[in-house]
């Protein structure tokens, strides 16, 4: 109850009603701003949202657009010995995503995607049949689980859906066992690895419509009272949480004194980031901006005495982060990066590193 959020999508530089019409202020000549700073760079205002007085900001948190990837992982097809049964096994995991097909009897939404075949004798010949059984295989709705494709004997293959990852990949040979005449083992004969690592993507069609407003038909009804504020695909947005704070005068709200704080949302179109982040500017020289870099590999901009948090998502384990030009930007361990007294300009090339060794750069250009 005392979590109070709100969350706006902004599509258009101007109001616009049902239609899609711009309106007008009450003179009847002024088109009216979905976003504007009063006249006296005091506050920013937001017709029907609200105005938010900038000394009450605590901060501004963005989230950039991210395109989602598809995951890819190749195998290679041993030397196979003409005759012998070959078992390819591929365990298909969902990141941030519940499809019923893939529900089973631990917490995890996995699903393993077994096919086997009676080897010719050639590792190529064995990876072309691979392909064949592996792309014939449909779920209950009639999808594919993932597509397969080969060049002599290596099998690439190439996830439907940015949510799938392949936790294991493996081909096993099979191998009679002593204390039976009818059973067999496939021990692991070789293991494939992800090339590709795939991403869920954040602001894309798919993350807008699951998470910000689901297409029920009150959502998508001709005369809906928040049809400005649908999702236009293709939009590719943005999200910014202003967390904003007001003294209470000690007698309003349920509990008495201290703080009123609330968080506000807003979720801009790629095409209006740059108005958004201007009308912004004055926070962002004054407040901590927090980034989060949903890409590893990414481009982040902040100017002097300013204090950015960079975190990095997709990451396996505790990040580390390094910069090799000291005298630009200070980076902690947390990625709190410190630009104050800065006088030239960036860009700073900062290393995020996670447990496991993989790094990206990130590319931090300072404005003096």
């Amino acid at each position: 109850m005392y979590q109070f959020t709100t969350t706006n999508v902004i599509n258009n530089l101007y109001l616009v009603d049902y239609d899609g019409n711009v309106l007008l202020d009450n003179s009847g000549r002024n088109e009216i701003p979905a976003f504007v700073t009063s006249d006296d760079s005091s506050a920013f205002i937001f017709p029907k949202i609200g105005t938010f007085k900038i000394v009450n900001i605590e901060s501004v948190y963005k989230i950039p657009y991210a395109a989602g990837v598809k995951e890819v992982a190749t195998i290679t097809v041993p030397t196979p010995v003409l005759g012998e049964v070959s078992r390819l096994t591929v365990e298909i995991k969902l990141s941030q995503s519940t499809q019923s097909e893939f529900v089973n009897y631990s917490l995890d939404f996995k699903k393993p995607i077994v096919v086997e075949i009676v080897s010719s004798g050639v590792a190529a010949t064995d990876a072309a049949a691979f392909v064949t059984q592996i792309n014939s295989l449909k779920d209950r709705f009639g999808h594919s689980y993932f597509t397969a494709t080969a060049v002599g004997a290596v099998i690439t293959l190439t996830a439907k859906d940015n949510s799938h990852r392949f936790k294991t990949i493996t081909i096993g040979k099979e191998t009679a066992v002593s204390t039976s005449i009818t059973q067999y083992e496939y021990p692991v004969v070789a293991t494939g690895t992800v090339t590709t690592p795939g991403k869920v993507g954040f602001g894309d069609d798919l993350w807008m419509m699951r998470s910000v407003m689901l297409p029920t038909l009150e959502n998508t009804r001709q005369f809906n009272i928040s049809k400005n504020e649908r999702p236009v695909l293709g939009g590719n947005y943005s999200q910014y949480t202003l967390r904003y704070s007001v003294d209470k005068d000690g007698t309003d709200g349920i509990v008495s004194g201290g703080k009123s704080v609330t968080t506000h949302v807003f979720f801009v179109k790629e095409d209006l980031i740059s108005d958004f982040e201007t009308m912004l500017s004055d926070v962002v020289n004054t407040k901590v901006l927090f980034y989060r870099v949903t890409t590893a590999a990414g481009s982040l901009s902040t100017g002097a005495d300013e204090t950015t948090q960079v975190i990095v998502d997709n990451a396996i384990g505790a990040i580390t982060y390094s910069s090799s030009d000291v005298t630009m930007a200070t980076v902690n361990s947390t990625g709190l990066v410190t630009t104050a007294g800065v006088t030239g300009t960036g860009p700073v090339e900062i290393t995020a590193t996670d447990s496991v060794g993989n790094s990206e750069p990130i590319t931090l250009t300072i404005t003096a």
